[in-house]
């Protein structure tokens, strides 16, 4: 018996402690993320003089595109640019580490003309994504995540633990546990909400925090993942270099022809033994997530590794699933709006969670007080008492 209660208590500390020092982070993080379910249609609204552009005929060729980039930026190198998913879209293209100054510079695809740029944190969707997924700290915010989601991730195992009734509990106690009941007083309303506040999302609380890891931990993830399932990851492309790399315009047309789809990324060559690589999608993308990525050597000029996701097996599937679920991209608008609320949760649990215990404290003390008084008093009666003797 004695053993089952340090148990709890160790349980119950280590969920009350976690939650009071991860508790602003978890809140910081749920309402970020609320606000960035809906932050693509939102920075389009807000930006459209650099995500929107007027149709005019053919697209210029991507040879065209990055020489007006290098002119206007001759001292920067491109990681990669994103093909716009509309035809009323700009090119966007990415320079530098993942840091606030991150540049990102926008053009016109029937020009190949220049719009503009802005860095990362220098507008509201890209404070946003920085905040959430990198907690204003560059890759070590990055990095703080991944441990940040393990701690959450006991806390909301921990949480579990104390909510779940013991053995003999009947109906009454499980039914009292998904319920909220009014007329009981403010430290049983507060615990009621925790409770519910917790129970409910739970599951979307493990994949927010599961996915997390993924993100941030993908190697050790998925050799984690392909264990389970038997699968081998696919090896790293290494090219050779050989003299001059072939024209830009020609690595593409390539590596389009090489496997059908829509281009929606093409990624430098990070060094010269690093291969040119693209990633296309299709129109039902947003139902499946199916995507290829092809690796271009680009002084041969030839495709030497496709891995398109409509063939992967198990462990693949599961990987490529963590971005939709953890960002609410599977079910449409309902899914979207169910996201936004789910983000409020943690300022829901934090604050219940941090007002039930400062009530506990209070009463704590209360207690304490006055069975030291009651000691006091039995006290001075002893001692009166041994005066009178």
């Amino acid at each position: 018996m004695q053993t089952k209660w340090n148990l709890k208590r160790v349980n119950y500390l280590a969920h009350l402690w976690l939650g009071l020092i991860l508790g602003l982070y978890f809140v910081v993080i749920g309402i970020t993320g609320s606000l960035l379910v809906f932050g693509r249609e939102i920075d389009l609204w807000l930006n459209p003089q650099l995500l929107r552009v007027k149709v005019e005929g053919e697209r210029v060729p991507l040879s065209v595109v990055m020489a007006n980039f290098k002119a206007a930026y001759p001292t920067l190198k491109a990681s990669y640019i994103n093909y716009p998913t509309q035809a009323d879209g700009s090119y966007s293209i990415r320079i530098g580490p993942n840091q606030a100054s991150q540049l990102y510079v926008y053009l016109n695809p029937y020009t190949g003309k220049v719009i503009g740029d802005r860095t990362r944190a220098g507008h509201l969707y890209g404070f946003l994504c920085y905040l959430h997924f990198y907690l204003l700290f560059g890759q070590a915010g990055w990095t703080a995540n991944g441990y940040g989601a393990i701690l959450v991730t006991v806390m909301l195992l921990t949480g579990l633990w104390l909510w779940w009734p013991n053995a003999r509990a009947g109906a009454s106690v499980w039914q009292s546990r998904f319920r909220i009941k009014a007329g009981m007083g403010i430290k049983k309303l507060l615990y009621d909400i925790h409770n519910v506040a917790g129970i409910y999302p739970l599951a979307f609380s493990l994949i927010f925090t599961l996915t997390t890891l993924e993100f941030v931990f993908p190697d050790v993830t998925k050799n984690v993942v392909y264990a389970m399932t038997g699968e081998v990851a696919a090896p790293k492309v290494v090219v050779k270099p050989k003299g001059q790399a072939k024209d830009l315009d020609e690595l593409v047309r390539i590596a389009d022809a090489a496997l059908e789809g829509n281009i929606r990324r093409v990624s430098f060559p990070s060094s010269a033994s690093a291969p040119l690589t693209m990633r296309k999608e299709w129109d039902d993308w947003n139902v499946n997530r199916n995507h290829a990525s092809l690796s271009i050597d680009p002084y041969e000029g030839k495709v030497v590794q496709i891995e398109d996701t409509r063939n992967a097996g198990l462990g693949r599937k599961i990987i490529q699933y963590c971005i939709p679920l953890h960002f609410g991209l599977w079910g449409g608008v309902p899914v979207k709006i169910l996201y936004v609320l789910l983000g409020l949760i943690p300022l829901a649990s934090f604050v219940t969670g941090f007002w039930h215990w400062r009530l506990r404290e209070q009463a704590a003390k209360e207690v304490a007080g006055k069975m030291a008084a009651a000691k006091e008093r039995l006290a001075s009666r002893a001692y009166s008492g041994s005066l009178g003797d």
